[in-house]
C-alpha cells in the first residue's frame, strides 16, 4: 500500500514515538497527517501544513468517530508508561483505550492499524532468543499485564471485525525525547541516583527511535504483513552497564557507582517498606536487580525477512545524536 493520498492518523502524537512518527510523515507532502492530542498547547513542535491536531482521548470513546473520519491509516501509538499508577488507570489506557481506537478504526474502515505494543508482553525475564512464536509471559507488572491485554484486543477486531492489523512490539526506546530511557537516565546521573545494582551485565535489548520509526513506516505499508506481529529491536544486545555507561561518559564520568546484589536488593526492600510506611507506593522492586542481571536476546529475523527492517542507526550513533540532542535541549 502506498501513502500518496492516504490520511494517517497517529495516537500519542505528543509521545516519543507519535511525535517522531510525525516529524518523519512531514516530509512526504503527499501524505495527510491527524494528529490526535488530549492536549494541543502540547503539540506546537508537530504543526505544519500536512498536519491536522484534534483533540480526543482514547478513554474517551465518544471523541474518536469524529478524528478517524476519513482517515485510510491508523497507528495507535498511544499509552500508559509511566511505572506508577493504578492496574484501574494502566487497565483503562492500554487496554479499553485500545479497544475503543479500533471499534472506531472499524466503523471507519481503515485500510491498515498499526499497534504499536512492546517486548513487555514477553514479561520481565523472558527465555533467551525469544522471538514472535514464544508465548505472552504474564508476570503482575501493570505495564507488561496490560499490553499483553491490548494485542488480545487488537487481534480480537483483526479476526472478528476484519481489521486490517500489524502489531510491532519494540524494544527500550531510546533517543531525542525519551522521557523514560533518556531524560530520567540523565536526570538520575546529575543528582548521583543512579547506581549499577548487582552486576548490571543482563542485556539491554534497546531500539534508537528511528530505527522503531522505520519499522512502523514499513508496516503501514507492507501488504504482506497484516495479521502478523514484529519484535523490533537495533539487532545487537547491550549489557545495562554499556548501556547506563554510554550516558555517564556525556557527563565526563568513566565509570558508575555499584551496589552488589544482595545489598542491593536489602535497600530496596527497605526503601519501599519506609514507602509504604507513609502511604507511598515502592519507588523500585528488588527484582530490577535480577532484571539488570538477566541475559535475554530478543530475535528481529522476522521483521527482517518479512517487513523488510534494517535497523539503520547503532548504538553509537545513536547515542551520538541523543547527546546532541540533550545538549541543544539544555539537559547537559
Amino acid at each position: 500500500m502506498h501513502l500518496m493520498g492516504k490520511r494517517v492518523l497517529v495516537t500519542g502524537a505528543t509521545g516519543l514515538i507519535g511525535g517522531r512518527l510525525i516529524e518523519r510523515l512531514r516530509e512526504h507532502p503527499d501524505v495527510s497527517i491527524r494528529a490526535l492530542v488530549r492536549d494541543p498547547t502540547r503539540a506546537d513542535r508537530l504543526r505544519a501544513p500536512s498536519v491536522e491536531i484534534v483533540t480526543g482521548d482514547i478513554t474517551r470513546p465518544e471523541t474518536l468517530p469524529e478524528a478517524l473520519a476519513g482517515c485510510h491509516v491508523v497507528v495507535h501509538c498511544a499509552a500508559r508508561v509511566t511505572e506508577r499508577g493504578s492496574w484501574e488507570e494502566f487497565w483503562r489506557s492500554n487496554v479499553e483505550g485500545t479497544r475503543h481506537v479500533l471499534e472506531a478504526a472499524a466503523r471507519a474502515g481503515v485500510e491498515r492499524f498499526v499497534h504499536v505494543s512492546s517486548v513487555a508482553v514477553y514479561g520481565l525475564f523472558p527465555p533467551d532468543h525469544t522471538d514472535e512464536s514464544s508465548p505472552y509471559q504474564p508476570c503482575g507488572n501493570a505495564y507488561c499485564d496490560t499490553k499483553i491485554e491490548a494485542e488480545k484486543v487488537a487481534l480480537e477486531y483483526f479476526r472478528q471485525r476484519g481489521v486490517p492489523l500489524v502489531i510491532v512490539r519494540p524494544g527500550i526506546v531510546y533517543g531525542p525525547r525519551s522521557q523514560h530511557w533518556t531524560i530520567r537516565i540523565i536526570e538520575l546521573l546529575k543528582a548521583d541516583r543512579l547506581f549499577l545494582l548487582g552486576r548490571a551485565d543482563g542485556f539491554c535489548n534497546h531500539a534508537y527511535v528511528d530505527n522503531v520509526v522505520d519499522a512502523l513506516l514499513l508496516a503501514m505499508t507492507n501488504d504482506d504483513v497484516v495479521g502478523e506481529a514484529f519484535i523490533i529491536t537495533d539487532g545487537r544486545a547491550t549489557t545495562w552497564r554499556e548501556f547506563f555507561g554510554h550516558y555517564a561518559r556525556m557527563l565526563g564520568r568513566d565509570a558508575l557507582p555499584q551496589l552488589p546484589a544482595a545489598p542491593a536488593k536489602a535497600l530496596l526492600r527497605l526503601v519501599g517498606w519506609a514507602a509504604r510506611l507513609r502511604g507511598h507506593p515502592p519507588p523500585l522492586s528488588p527484582k530490577v536487580v535480577d532484571y539488570l542481571q538477566h541475559r535475554a536476546v530478543f530475535r528481529i529475523e522476522k521483521a527482517k525477512e518479512h517487513l523488510g527492517y534494517a535497523p539503520r542507526i547503532s548504538l553509537e550513533e545513536g547515542m551520538r545524536r541523543t547527546e546532541a540532542w540533550l545538549r541543544e535541549a539544555g539537559y547537559l
